[in-house]
Formats: structure tokens, C-alpha cells, sequence
């Protein structure tokens, strides 16, 4: 590990001088002093007291030296021993989406079929019979048995309303669900997909047939107004666990326009960085996309800014079809619903696509991400990478990000590092999915899966996040977006079971720091602004209630937030 969280704390109370020296011919706005503050700047140093001007950190030392920037109109925050930290960078979300979603739905976290069945009558409670009750996402992979409720289950729940389940891109329904649709005889199809049957002909699974679904359980339209006050309850929810600054992933110029609107009625209290998803094969394609998108590469100011783009090259682990280096084989077959035990996942883009796409998004000056979740994905990306790199080695400079890459291996980690690229990945689903992995996949990529150890070892910057989609709540959304949890995970790397996996792959407690703040900051060029506590940086702060290194390590995961600062502003007070 590239920290030694000891080493950093002996150096509380050596800190004698502030730095840079009292140069201030103005006071600060803000002081905070009496803490314990986590600079993680290159010397590990543990401060005091921080001043902050002009949303900006202006010094940062000893309380007694701080004091000399107060003057009469500056707030003093004393801190009376707690522990400050960066702001939190949550590199991967899709606000905007739960934003929207959360106008026509309630979120729930289930755990087991028979949780499933008891959300289904607590609804069929609420709505008249005969209304379509659409199950929330919850994947296979998280439900106790590890598998689809069965058509009888669903009935079990309730047998007055049709019910629709998805996982695994696969749709269960119950008997009301199936006859609705008109597939119960047995001899009856879908035109948009295919209907799997038991051996007396009772359908029991749709792979498919979404847009048949549709037909009959439209989405609800929500107004671009609807979503934007529900973006800003959203926000104020990502701020209550301390984040500063959030990466959304996959939106669009009217995305963008909504953050900067929200920035204009003085609404936004997070930074936000976007990210363009496209499809496109082509060069001439891609162009035409670029140009459409209407923003420069980084235009922008630090509120809301155009980052990079992206693009999908595999399916992921909850579906059954990530890019695989070995064939799925009998178990994986038989767990997602599989017909060819030799099948291997999904790849998107042939290698002389994916090299096409690269180089034209690298020569109009765009980095790029990818979604890749499996280790062949993984390394066919890279592939690319490094064919571009071989013509254009300004493409190492552009920070390429691969999206998840659950499964890194040493030789892996180190190609990412010579080639430049950065990773995204997510601690929650190791928390909530390495079950599945170690049953499904068996125990060896159970160790594997999230290896944030891996890459770390390896120098590679990555950003640990929760690819936040559906629900407010911090700590049972789709998924998780409370960075204490994150960091509880990536230093304990316990399972919701309790049970570790790769112990190997666990993090120093200023390493998971790292992962959430500075080297998220550098998946956007932003490390020279966020991710550490210097004079120059902004002022996104966290005040928390306990000691983050010395405090014991289940304790992590309890961390609460007494206050967010961003820009020097606080917007969230416990």
C-alpha cells in the first residue's frame, strides 16, 4: 500500500507551523480549529485548524496559528477534537435517473423472496385490483435463494393484481401477469421475446418481451420541473453523507442544463461531472455524436462540467453476461438461466471497433470510460488501448477509465498502470453480491471480485463509488451511496454475510480515503482541486463524529456526518 495510517498519525501535535507562512492581507471567512484534520497531502500530514477564503483553503496548521485569520466577521467552527476529511468524490452515479424515478416510486431493498412477497400485499394494499404492481429492482444475485421467485410465489402475494419481476434481464410474473400478456397457453408466444415453460407448459420466465411489457405497464411520464425538485432532495441526501462532488455517468446536454439550472436558482450543493454514453461504431459516427453533444472537452467551470465519454462493451454479473475469460460452465449456466454452458458473455464492440472509437474520441481531445465488468472485457479494452497507444501515445495522458472491471489479475493492474488508465468500481457490490460469486463463480473470483487491493498495489488511480441508480436511502438504495460504508468495505472487505473474500484486497484506512476522494478526484483531472486539504484547493469539507484512524474498525461504518462544507458554504448540519 502506497499510506501507512500509523505514520500519519504520529505526526498530530508535531505540527508546529502553518503552511503556507501568515501572508493574509484580508480575513478568512471561515475557521475551523481544534480538530483532527486528514490533509492527505503528499507528506500524510495531520493538522489542526484549516482557514477558508473566498471558497478556497487558504492555510492550513496549528489552531493558535489559524486564529490569526479570524477578524470580526469570520465564522469560527471548534471542532473540539472531532476529524475532518475531504469532501467525498462519488465517481459514479445516476442521479438524474433516481431523481426521476423517485417521483413515481418508493425504493425497497429486499433481501429474499419471501421480503418480495410481503412488499407485494403491503402494495396490493394501496392499489385498487387489477393494477399492475411492478416489483423494485432487486437482483438475483442479492435475494437468499439466489435465484427468480417462481409464477406460484408471486400468486402467493397476491392473486388480485398482475405482478412483473425483473432480474437478470429476465421477467417472472404471476398467473394475472401471464394471462394479461396471453401467453398461459401453452402454445402461445411473444412476438419481442422468448417464453420459458415448465414440462406441463406453464410459462415460468420471459427472456425478453419488453417491449410487449411495456404495452401494458407503461412508464410514467415525469416533467423536467418533477425532476428537478427531486434532484435537489437527492442532492441533499448525497450532501447529509458527506459528499461534495458527484460523477454522473451517463447523461446528455439537457442533463447538463439541469445541473447548471439548478446551479443558477443557487439549488446545487454538489459538483457535478459529466459523463456522455453513446453507441456509436464508426468514426464518422462518432464525430457526428461528439458534435452533437455541444460542449468542449472540460468546458465548464468546477460546479458543473463536460468530462468525458462513453461507451458499453460487456453485460455485467447480474445479467449473466459479463465478458468472461473461461466459458460460464454448467453452474453459471443453470444460475443465470442459460442454454450453452460454453458461452462466455457479452463483448459489444469487435477489437478494430473499440480501437476506431478510441482513437476518434482521444483525437477530438475527449477521454474516455468503458463499461467493462469481466476480466476478458477488461483485457480486450485494454487491447485497444494499447493498439491506439502504439500510433498515438497521447491516449496514455487522456486518463482512460474502465467502468466496474470486477475481476483485475496482477498482469492486469499493471497494463492499466503503463497504459494510464484509471478504474471505476463499486464497494457495495462486493458487500452485497460476493455471496452470489463465491457460490456461483466459485471462491477464487469471489477474491478477485472488486480487488481494489489489486490495483492500489499496482499504482493505478481508482475511484470507489456506489453506481447509485434508484432510491434515497444511503444505506439500502440501488446501491448504497454512504461513503462510510464504502470505506468500512474496502478496509474490512466483509460480505452482508460477515464472510471475507481475498483478504488480500483490502485497503490501509487512508487508502479507502484515497479511493473516495483524491484519486476519484484525478478520474476528472481535478486532483490540483479536490480530494486533499491544501491552501489553494476548494473548500469541500467533512466534519465527522468519530476518529477515522484510530477508531475501531467495525466503527467505520457508523460514521455520521455533523456537517458538509462545499465551496465553503455549509450545506448539511447535523
Amino acid at each position: 500500500m502506497r499510506s501507512n495510517q500509523s505514520a500519519a498519525a504520529l505526526v498530530l501535535g508535531l505540527l508546529a507551523v502553518i503552511w503556507p507562512t501568515r501572508a493574509a492581507e484580508k480575513n478568512a471567512d471561515t475557521v475551523l480549529v481544534g480538530g483532527k484534520i486528514i490533509t492527505l497531502d503528499a507528506n500524510e500530514r495531520i493538522a489542526e485548524a484549516l482557514a477558508v477564503r473566498d471558497g478556497r483553503i487558504v492555510a492550513v496548521g496549528g489552531s493558535a496559528d489559524i486564529l490569526q485569520f479570524a477578524g470580526d466577521g469570520t465564522e469560527i467552527i471548534r471542532l473540539d477534537g472531532r476529524t475532518v476529511l475531504p469532501g467525498f468524490v462519488e465517481s459514479h452515479v445516476h442521479a438524474i435517473g433516481a431523481a426521476r424515478a423517485s417521483v413515481t416510486e418508493t425504493y425497497a431493498e429486499l433481501s429474499s423472496i419471501a421480503e418480495m412477497q410481503d412488499w407485494i400485499r403491503r402494495r396490493a394494499k394501496e392499489v385498487p385490483a387489477g393494477r399492475w404492481i411492478e416489483v423494485p429492482r432487486n437482483e438475483i444475485t442479492r435475494l437468499k435463494e439466489r435465484r427468480h421467485p417462481t409464477p406460484a410465489e408471486l400468486d402467493a402475494a397476491t392473486t388480485d393484481h398482475p405482478v412483473l419481476y425483473t432480474s437478470a434481464m429476465k421477467h417472472v410474473l404471476n398467473t394475472a401477469g401471464f394471462r394479461a400478456l396471453g401467453i398461459l397457453d401453452a402454445h402461445s408466444k411473444l412476438p419481442d421475446g422468448e417464453v420459458v415453460r415448465d414440462g406441463q407448459g406453464r410459462p415460468v420466465l420471459i427472456r425478453g418481451g419488453h417491449q410487449s411489457l411495456r404495452k401494458l405497464v407503461p412508464a410514467t411520464t415525469v416533467t423536467r420541473e418533477q425532476t428537478m425538485e427531486a434532484l435537489i432532495r437527492l442532492l441533499r441526501r448525497y450532501n447529509e453523507v458527506g459528499i461534495t462532488t458527484i460523477h454522473e455517468r451517463a447523461t446528455d446536454r439537457d442533463g447538463v442544463g439541469i445541473y447548471r439550472e439548478l446551479r443558477e436558482r443557487g439549488k446545487l450543493t454538489t459538483r457535478m461531472r459529466a459523463t456522455f454514453r453513446f453507441s456509436e461504431r464508426t468514426a464518422e459516427a462518432v464525430e457526428g455524436f461528439v458534435k452533437g453533444v455541444g460542449f468542449r472537452p472540460g468546458e465548464g467551470d468546477d460546479w458543473v462540467r463536460a468530462v468525458m465519454m462513453k461507451i458499453t462493451v460487456d453485460g455485467g454479473i447480474h445479467w449473466g453476461t459479463t465478458r468472461l475469460s473461461e466459458p460460464y460452465g454448467a453452474r453459471r449456466a443453470q444460475f443465470y438461466r442459460l442454454t450453452d454452458p460454453n458461452y462466455r458473455g457479452e463483448l459489444f464492440y469487435t477489437p478494430d471497433e473499440m480501437k476506431t472509437v478510441f482513437a476518434t474520441v482521444n483525437r477530438l481531445g475527449w477521454p474516455m470510460c468503458v463499461h467493462v465488468t469481466g476480466d476478458a472485457g477488461a483485457e480486450a479494452v485494454l487491447d485497444a488501448v494499447a493498439a491506439v497507444a502504439a500510433e498515438d501515445p497521447s491516449i496514455t495522458r487522456r486518463r482512460f477509465t474502465l467502468l466496474h472491471a470486477y475481476f483485475p489479475t496482477p498482469g492486469m493492474a499493471r497494463r492499466a498502470k503503463e497504459l494510464g488508465v484509471c478504474v471505476d468500481t463499486q464497494g457495495y457490490l462486493y458487500y452485497r453480491d460476493a455471496e452470489a460469486m463465491a457460490e456461483v463463480y466459485g471462491k477464487p473470483w469471489a477474491g478477485r471480485f472488486i480487488g481494489l487491493g489489486e490495483w492500489a498495489r499496482a499504482g493505478v488511480s481508482v475511484g470507489l463509488n456506489s453506481d447509485h441508480m434508484i432510491g434515497f436511502d444511503p444505506d439500502h438504495a440501488m446501491n448504497s451511496f454512504n461513503p462510510a460504508l464504502m470505506l468500512w468495505i474496502a478496509v474490512a472487505r466483509q460480505t452482508d454475510r460477515g464472510n471475507v473474500y481475498g483478504a488480500r484486497q483490502k485497503l490501509s484506512r487512508l487508502d479507502a480515503l484515497r479511493a473516495v476522494t483524491l484519486w476519484a478526484a484525478q478520474l476528472s483531472f481535478d486532483e490540483d482541486k479536490l480530494g486533499s486539504i491544501e491552501p489553494g484547493k476548494l473548500a469541500d469539507l467533512v466534519v465527522i463524529d468519530r476518529d477515522y484512524l484510530a477508531c475501531p474498525e467495525d466503527e467505520l461504518r457508523r460514521i455520521q456526518v455533523l456537517r458538509t462544507i462545499v465551496g465553503g458554504i455549509t450545506v448539511f448540519k447535523r
